[in-house]
Parts: C-alpha cells; structure tokens; sequence
C-alpha cells in the first residue's frame, strides 16, 4: 500500500509534476470553514427553528420575534428598560441578544505551531471527482485510478458568550418561553444541515419592574457556546488542501507450464 503525502511535505519535483491536479479552482469541493457569523447563525436559527418561543394573546398564538441588538441598540436598550420601533412605540413581546466576547476553550487546546503551516489536519477522501471515476480502459489494464483526498486544518476551540433579555406583557407568557429555553438548555443548537455547537446556560434572572407607569416583565439570561473557529484562508492559503494518491498499475502475470 502506497503512503499518501501531505502536500506540505511533498517535494518540489512532487508539486510540480501535479501542480495542475492539485489546484482548487477546478473541483467542486468547498473549502470548509466557519467563521463567527456561522456561530451566530447558528444560534439564531436554533432559537427561530427549534424553541419557537410563542405566547398565547387575546386567544391567539403569537410568535416572538428574536433580533440582534448592535452596540448601540443594546446601549439603549439597557438604559431605557426596553427596546423601541422606528416609530418609538415600546415592543413587546420580543427578544433581543448579542454576542459579547469569545474566547479560546482551554479544554481544547490546538497547538497549529505555525498558522502559515498549521500542523494538525484532518483528512477526508472525495466519493468521486474526475480523477477516479470508472474508466473501462484502466480496469482492462489492471490500472487502479488515482484517490482524491482533502486535508483540513484543525480549528481553533472557542467559547462564545451572548446576553439575552426578554419582554412579555404577562407572568404566565414569560414562564412559557423561559421554560421552553431552559429545556434546550444543554443541547447541541444550529442546523441539522450546517454546524451545530453545544449550548449552556447557567441561570435565568427575573429584572421585571411593576413599580413604574409601564408593567415590565423582563428576564435576562445568558448563553455560553462552545464552538470552534476555521477561516477559509490565510495569508492567501487556503485551509483546506488538496492531494491525490498515485495511479498504481497491477500487473497479473500466469506461468504456463
């Protein structure tokens, strides 16, 4: 069996021999990344998709709306008690969030030594591309065809932290929603289809006010994911690297006696 090389320890007469087939301009395979975004996507997602925090109002099931407060939104957020329209008027029910640091997971430690050159990858092989599809004439001539693989950095483990709070006009609406988030609480959140990342929550803080003119039922939580970061490139390098096994050819020989 033939020893599959890294492209990064491939010699130079290697690179240049395959320089062609190693180029990623010309397969339909995506380079893999994730990138903050991703991370909030995925949460807001989950929230939207899975928990679908919903009230019961005047005999009718109504949705509550998540959005994603900006600095400055989440600046006037916090001093006035609530959030606002563009028209000004107070809304409820609603919740609002932001992402408010990140950090490296400890737990998880990635030691890339050179981020030019990272060190650990992971490997997948392509169930099919152009250089080792079914070929009559390399079967008939014991020519076994050439694999495709693609080597991907390990990512760096993070941690990422989100404030939430939320408004309800009654008690008994915002037990429902806080009992719905409690319950996924512990669970991988995103889509089945994309990336999903671990979610904890440590408690839940009831900030509601019934001394002022404006009944305000509030609750603020927070939201610690444990996700993981992979740029698509860096200093023009892609992190995910193609290369391919050599064609071997089997020769199958009968003595006559």
């Amino acid at each position: 069996m033939s020893k599959i090389i890294p492209p990064q320890l491939q010699t130079r007469e290697d690179q240049l021999n395959r320089g062609n087939e190693l180029r990623r301009d010309t397969d339909k395979n995506k380079n893999i990344s994730v990138g903050l975004l991703e991370v909030d996507s995925a949460l807001f997602y989950y929230f939207e998709h899975v928990i679908k925090p919903e009230i019961e109002e005047a005999g009718e099931t109504v949705k509550v709306p998540l959005v994603y407060a900006n600095a400055e939104r989440w600046k006037s957020i916090k001093k006035d008690g609530y959030t606002r329209d563009h028209k000004n008027k107070r809304l409820t029910p609603i919740i609002a969030f932001r992402r408010t640091s990140f950090a490296k997971d400890t737990n998880m430690p990635v030691d890339k030594l050179d981020p030019l050159n990272p060190e650990i990858h992971r490997t997948y092989q392509a169930q099919y591309s152009r250089e080792n599809r079914y070929d009559r004439f390399s079967a008939t001539q014991g020519i076994v065809p050439k694999n495709e693989y693609y080597s991907v950095a390990v990512p760096d483990y993070v941690t990422l932290s989100y404030d939430f709070i939320i408004w309800t006009n009654f008690t008994d609406q915002m037990n429902n929603i806080v009992e719905k988030i409690n319950w996924s609480e512990g669970s991988y959140w995103g889509d089945e289809s994309k990336f999903k990342f671990r979610a904890t929550i440590d408690s839940f803080e009831d900030a509601s006010e019934y001394e002022t003119a404006i009944r305000n039922i509030k609750t603020n939580f927070s939201v610690t994911l444990y996700g993981y970061l992979l740029p698509d490139t860096f200093s023009n390098r892609s992190t995910t690297q193609k290369y391919l096994s050599k064609k071997v050819i089997q020769l199958n020989e009968t003595v006559d006696e």
